[in-house]
């Protein structure tokens, strides 16, 4: 058995979308290759140092200092073709375009450019207003796999720009319905609408994007209750508004929105410039590539969106996200500083950077810092809850349980999501040995989600190894591999049960499926061979054994592994 981690995100894509950038991202990557043959340590001309320390840095996903590296590499070699297109897209990654721009135009000086530099030239163009010559830039650009996606909307907000309404209809009207970008395209062409104030047709695209469910959609919605409530449609806003802050009330821009509308107060249009249907372009983007979890991709394009609108919170939170999962705390905190205190999202800001300074081992100051909060948002659950995680994780389980008792008398209506509550208070009393306790606590989180396979686990296993409830801990863990059929974990706390009640032969298969999905995890594989020495597989027993303590069991396990090797198992 095991505990799941509570702080999880899960992301969904498709591959063609980004699959272009990955073939430039391969090429680029063959160039460094290349270059890298080419250099001699004995050369005193040749930027080696300076290139070595550049991938050591970039292999440790610190980009600012790859980006400063290669840049003292290039001034030592400034034609190198492959160093500049490297150092191109490193420069991209780490958000400075006035370099990128600068070397995007040595390219071109030297005909050696490529997508990444036409896209930069572009985006220079674009950004200044300069929009004639940006539509020259525009039909250069490449137009396979996610440019053959977003290209149309390149045109379509430089024709907004020069107020070519009529022209830019076109392009939104020859959009093939039925597509696997819908939502994108109802989404970008409700954006355009709004931009020209044509009300009505951007109401009806945001809707249409709507229809399309999926994580991005909570940017549409809240494009979508703001032109509602804007047209005076307050009851439909807040209807919108209240269904999406439902399903995603960790939003902190959807809830502003709902309070917002709530207040009566008057949303401005979600797009004024063309600088911010380019913002909203990329970001939009971003988040359908970071459903695949495309990292570096993803971050290329949240910097596209604050090159064009700079104080875009959404997008500084995001990369600060990526960031933190790459381990560039640096590079998350700068993101997260950002982000002015008028944000909606200035709370969650804060509260991130208090975990990132746990994630970096600096526990002292974490705590400190959510505590801090917590006398600045006195009562707020997302605080208290965070202090309560802080100390479950830290295996501080004695202060953990005062924690969350806090976090659960916030509740002032109970509902389904408040099981997870539940669930980790209960974990954190079981370690206390307060078992009486956390069955109430694993109880209710099944009252309130019944068929939470984790929490079915967790209970029925506790039973099975407390040698009690053995019929109602087998259903229980059979209904949770029906609905987990590929978790380790959970097979191995049926199979256990199933050997615990006597049915070894019955368990034999389910422990070998376990341990074949979770091959290095000690206990399950201790399992396997405790089974197989009682139905008789006594070589096999000792192999498990073997292989169990090979991976580093808890410290009170290791005496009665080496036992069972020695001795055998006695049941």
């Amino acid at each position: 058995m095991t505990i799941y981690p509570m702080k999880n995100f899960k992301y969904i894509a498709r591959t063609m979308v980004f699959a272009a950038f990955a073939a430039l991202i391969f090429a680029v990557a063959n160039n460094q290759k290349l270059y890298a043959q080419n250099l001699t340590a004995d050369a005193p001309d040749q930027p080696f140092g300076e290139y070595l320390a550049g991938r050591h840095a970039l292999a440790n996903n610190q980009f600012d200092v790859a980006a400063d590296n290669y840049l003292k590499a290039l001034n030592l070699d400034p034609d190198n073709i492959s160093l500049n297109q490297y150092t191109l897209s490193i420069l991209i990654t780490d958000g400075r375009f006035d370099d990128a721009i600068r070397i995007s135009e040595k390219l071109a000086e030297l005909d050696q450019e490529n997508d990444l530099s036409k896209l930069m030239l572009f985006f220079d163009k674009a950004k200044s207003g300069n929009y004639e010559d940006a539509l020259v830039n525009a039909d250069e650009l490449a137009s396979t796999g996610i440019l053959n996606l977003i290209n149309p909307f390149f045109r379509a907000w430089i024709l907004a720009g020069q107020g070519e309404q009529e022209e830019v209809e076109q392009i939104i009207a020859g959009f093939e319905e039925g597509t696997s970008f819908n939502f994108f395209n109802y989404f970008q062409s409700g954006l355009i609408y709004e931009y020209f104030g044509e009300n009505d047709k951007a109401e009806q695209y945001y809707s249409m994007a709507l229809t399309e469910r999926g994580m991005t959609n909570l940017r549409a919605a809240e494009a979508y209750g703001r032109i509602l409530s804007r047209q005076g449609k307050t009851p439909q806003a807040l209807d919108v508004f209240n269904e999406y802050v439902e399903e995603a009330p960790s939003n902190e821009q959807l809830k502003a929105a709902l309070a917002a509308a709530q207040n009566g107060e008057e949303f401005p249009p979600f797009v004024t410039t063309v600088n911010d249907g380019f913002a909203e372009l990329f970001y939009t983007v971003a988040t359908i590539l970071m459903q695949d979890n495309v990292k570096r991709v993803a971050t290329n394009y949240l910097q596209y969106a604050v090159f064009f609108k700079p104080d875009f919170p959404l997008a500084h939170f995001l990369q600060a996200q990526i960031f933190e999962s790459d381990r560039y705390f640096e590079g998350a905190t700068k993101q997260l500083d950002r982000i002015k205190s008028d944000s909606p999202l200035y709370f969650q800001s804060n509260l991130q950077r208090a975990w990132l300074l746990d994630e970096m081992e600096l526990s002292d100051q974490a705590l400190e810092a959510f505590k801090q909060l917590e006398k600045e948002y006195p009562g707020n659950r997302n605080v208290l809850n965070s202090i309560a995680e802080f100390y479950r994780t830290h295996e501080r389980y004695a202060e953990a349980i005062p924690a969350y008792d806090k976090v659960i008398a916030t509740i002032v209506e109970e509902n389904e999501r408040d099981w997870v509550l539940y669930y980790t208070r209960g974990i954190v009393l079981d370690q206390e040995k307060k078992w009486s306790e956390a069955e109430r606590d694993f109880k209710k989180a099944l009252e309130l989600r019944p068929e939470q396979p984790m929490v079915l686990n967790y209970l029925a296993y506790s039973w099975v190894d407390q040698g009690k409830n053995y019929e109602e801990a087998k259903a229980m863990l059979e209904r949770a591999v029906e609905l987990r059929p590929n978790d380790g974990y959970i097979i191995d706390s049926l199979g256990w049960a199933l050997f615990k009640m006597g049915d070894e032969q019955e368990a034999v298969p389910i422990l070998e499926r376990a341990a074949q999905l979770q091959t290095q995890d000690w206990a399950i594989n201790d399992h396997l061979g405790d089974v197989y020495w009682v139905v008789g597989r006594r070589n096999e027993a000792r192999f498990q054994w073997r292989h169990a303590l090979s991976l580093t069991p808890d410290v009170d396990k290791v005496y009665g592994i080496k036992d069972k090797i020695k001795n055998g198992y006695n049941r």
